[in-house]
């Protein structure tokens, strides 16, 4: 994709003619899943896809088992067709991933797949205790609802934060009835609302904490047509829930060179329009991961064949997330990082820099080091006078060249 120098500073577009949905290098299961909808709503209902895909590839991770995690929240107007519509690709592959669920919650013997965002935390803490390092997935078509049924609600965003990483999270609450003990999650999402109601949950406390940056926020655009409702052939189901029931017989851990090299390429390639932009540069590091996560779960959807069209599928969840982010949080990040100036110290670079400037303008022409050790120590040089770090700034930004080895010529 083309890019400009300008690319972070101004508002990204989203819709299907900026970031059409790739159907020519997507899995032919998400094809399946998605492609009865308008075009406008594909790439809406193959982004919330993935947390469901990801929950039913449960035992597949990377680079030494981490999990591949979706975080996914749709806003869009009431009345759109966020959940009869859009969502209904992922409430058919959730249904089947949590077709043993009612058991589960009845015998207690392993976490339910699918659990709803309307849950107690101390309930769901119980359930991912028994959750054996495998994916669950929560869900609601409705986060309002889940905020004003739940007063826990917002304690969710730890075990969310931790869900994503699969890094283990410990309570121990002084109520008897409260949950004592450490969790190991390994969490999915998939979230609806209206905006309004999603950024009162996604808020300034969210952004500060990371919860945010995880999540992928996914515009869902008004059709003005009359959509029809997605339905399936007797094949088309037996084609779709056996693709699902080959995700949940996988057990591997992905490392592969190409995929991490394209990942880190697409990185690199936005990194040297931010030199100097710190908040900017950090806000590649999520979709980075997710370029990745997109990539291996395609590689695994296509039966570990097609890599490139898994490496363009990454590289398109990576666009959005990225372009999503730039739009909603990149000016909120900002202000936070400003605001958060005063309990840094500044580098011994930035403090010296007037000095340095000025030492090697009253340096000679031509120098040796010791006389730059000589003139801090005569103008009180506040770091190690001995410290030869400068020397070699200043050939790298040109301003001294090398005469032979210990003398220097300046520029």
């Amino acid at each position: 994709m083309e890019q400009n120098s300008n690319f972070l500073t101004h508002q990204q577009p989203l819709d299907c003619e900026a970031l059409p949905f790739p159907s020519a290098k997507a899995p032919e299961v998400i094809k399946l899943l998605v492609n009865q909808l308008p075009a406008c709503w594909q790439q809406t209902a193959a982004l919330a896809l993935l947390p469901a895909l990801a929950t039913a590839a449960s035992r597949v991770t990377y680079e030494n088992y981490r999990p591949l995690a979706f975080h996914v929240a749709i806003f869009g107007l009431a009345g759109s067709g966020k959940s009869q519509f859009t969502c209904r690709p992922a409430q058919l592959v959730q249904d089947y991933i949590a077709r043993m669920d009612q058991i589960y919650r009845q015998d207690g013997s392993k976490c339910p797949k699918l659990i709803g965002f309307e849950t107690s935390i101390v309930q769901l803490s119980k359930y991912l205790q028994k959750s054996n390092n495998e994916m669950t997935m929560l869900y609601t078509d409705e986060i309002s609802q889940a905020v004003s049924t739940n007063n826990g609600f917002l304690q969710l965003q730890p075990i969310l934060r931790k869900g994503f990483d699969g890094i283990s999270h410990t309570m121990d609450y002084k109520d008897r009835d409260s949950f004592r003990g450490t969790i190991k999650p390994r969490i999915s999402f998939l979230a609806c609302g209206t905006p309004d109601s999603l950024f009162k949950y996604f808020d300034k406390k969210a952004i500060e904490e990371g919860t945010t940056r995880r999540v992928i926020f996914v515009e869902h655009p008004v059709y003005d047509g009359e959509p029809k409702q997605i339905q399936f052939t007797k094949e088309q189901w037996e084609a779709i829930a056996k693709e699902i029931e080959f995700l949940e017989q996988q057990n591997i851990d992905l490392n592969i060179p190409e995929i991490e090299k394209a990942a880190l390429k697409w990185k690199n390639n936005y990194k040297k329009q931010l030199k100097g932009d710190l908040v900017a540069q950090l806000m590649l590091n999520t979709p980075t991961d997710l370029f990745k996560r997109g990539a291996y779960l395609a590689y695994t959807l296509n039966h570990y064949q097609n890599l490139n069209n898994a490496v363009s599928f990454g590289k398109w969840i990576a666009e959005y997330m990225l372009r999503a982010a730039i739009n909603l949080t990149l000016q909120a990040q900002r202000k936070i990082a400003d605001e958060g100036k005063k309990y840094f110290t500044e580098s011994t670079q930035n403090i010296c820099k007037d000095f340095n400037d000025k030492m090697l303008q009253e340096l000679p022409e031509q120098f040796k080091f010791q006389d730059v050790i000589d003139y801090r120590n005569k103008n009180g040089y506040s770091g190690d006078p001995c410290n030869p770090n400068i020397i070699s700034r200043w050939i790298k930004r040109n301003k001294i060249k090398v005469i032979t080895k210990g003398l220097y010529q300046k520029a």
